[in-house]
């Protein structure tokens, strides 16, 4: 049976909420110390055995993964943030009645709602949320997207591709060219949230250890360095840009690091305002244009030590500027960034490869014309050209 909270509730669960953010400034980084009132909480639930038993055979597992919980971005407002109703006197006792697994967790979206109105204000409109209204008990909820006790930052591809892996894989292949390569540089968001503001960030990658360059908990360094290095404080230009890749590689026995571009939101949370497919972009001039919506607003970052990007803003000119190519060697988005150095040198690749081959044609039909002209000169001209010179002597001369 679904169970709304109360005003009140929801007010306690926002307050607590609201202090652990406070107390720990914005964006909240998982910590992996446990307030003793959560150690207490756990010292039951981190047994893997322990269950709810919600009759005819079914359970419903109360394990809670005590350094995970601890990590997720949830571990820093402990258990009592979003189990307001839980009386530590009266607990564990008979506790609510629960139909089934998935009434609870179709219930507990009422909790997130109490610190994540905003995120709900997209949701509502979302093609998850009708089909949730319209009596699909299945359609996604937080928790089967986001998980629970758990909860860390992950990209959209990431908590898309648990449900539409068969999608992705597929259906995309009937129609976009190149479809491997759209999923990697391309969130599943930018397509299906349309009206929603994109953005290019640069992020840079690892491509010795295949992974995204994340910064140490205990020495952040990105935002320092690119302030360091943006002289005017208006954002990263070309010539920056430049100076920041020299430094991130400036370890010459570290494994060197390249930015690769990704086509995001520039609101996360508008990543939660996903249409109905038939409603999804398939637009391909709406990024292979030059001045684009998407390329109008350019970041550069690396992960947090949480999992979140650490984002840097940079000028746009930064896709299309010359002094860009050696900084940028894996993005160029054809028809979206106008770089002209690359448009010269293809311009000129095209003019030489059609050069090339009728320059070479060309000079064949002139040697050729010369050598047929040489063989069918007259045979006085050839006996005149073996002949002695004017005043010389024979063999039989004195």
């Amino acid at each position: 049976m679904r169970r709304n909270m109360s005003a009140a509730e929801r007010v306690v669960a926002a307050v607590v909420g609201l202090a652990a953010l406070l107390s720990l400034g914005s964006p909240v980084r998982g910590d992996t110390a446990l307030s003793e009132a959560d150690q207490t909480c756990l010292a039951c639930h981190s047994s893997d055995a322990l269950k709810k038993d919600l009759g005819e055979g079914k359970t419903l597992s109360l394990h809670i993964p005590p350094e995970g919980f601890a990590k997720s971005v949830h571990g820093v407002v402990g258990c009592a943030g979003c189990h307001t109703d839980v009386k530590l006197g009266e607990h564990p006792g008979a506790g609510r009645k629960i139909e089934s697994t998935r009434d609870y967790s179709i219930a507990m979206v009422e909790v997130c709602r109490g610190c994540h109105s905003e995120v709900f204000k997209q949701q509502e409109g979302s093609n998850h949320a009708n089909l949730l209204r319209n009596g699909n008990r299945w359609a996604p909820v937080c928790t089967d997207c986001h998980g629970s006790h758990t909860v860390t930052p992950k990209t959209a591809y990431n908590t898309c591709v648990g449900c539409h892996e068969g999608a992705i894989s597929g259906a995309h292949q009937k129609w976009l060219p190149n479809a491997g390569l759209h999923l990697e540089v391309v969130s599943c968001a930018a397509c299906h949230a349309p009206g929603t503001p994109r953005m290019v960030d640069l992020r840079f990658y690892d491509a010795a250890a295949k992974t995204w360059v994340s910064e140490p908990a205990d020495a952040p360094y990105f935002e320092k360095l690119a302030r360091s290095v943006d002289v005017d404080g208006n954002g990263i230009d070309a010539t920056e840009l430049g100076n920041l890749v020299r430094q991130v590689n400036s370890d010459p026995a570290a494994p060197p690091k390249s930015l690769r571009g990704r086509i995001e939101l520039r609101n996360g949370i508008e990543a939660h305002r996903l249409s109905d497919k038939t409603k999804a972009l398939k637009d391909c001039a709406g990024c292979h244009r030059q001045g684009s919506e998407p390329f109008q607003k350019v970041t550069l970052s690396v992960l947090g030590a949480d999992g979140r990007p650490v984002r840097y803003d940079a000028h746009q000119d930064v896709l299309s500027s010359p002094l860009s190519v050696k900084s940028l060697p894996e993005f160029y988005a054809v028809g979206g960034t106008r770089n002209r150095l690359l448009d010269a040198l293809l311009v000129l690749a095209v003019i030489g490869g059609v050069a090339v081959p009728i320059g070479h044609q060309t000079l064949k039909w002139i040697v050729r014309r010369r050598m047929r002209a040489e063989s069918e000169a007259t045979p006085e001209r050839k006996t005149q050209d073996r002949s002695p010179p004017s005043g010389g002597r024979d063999d039989g001369g004195n």
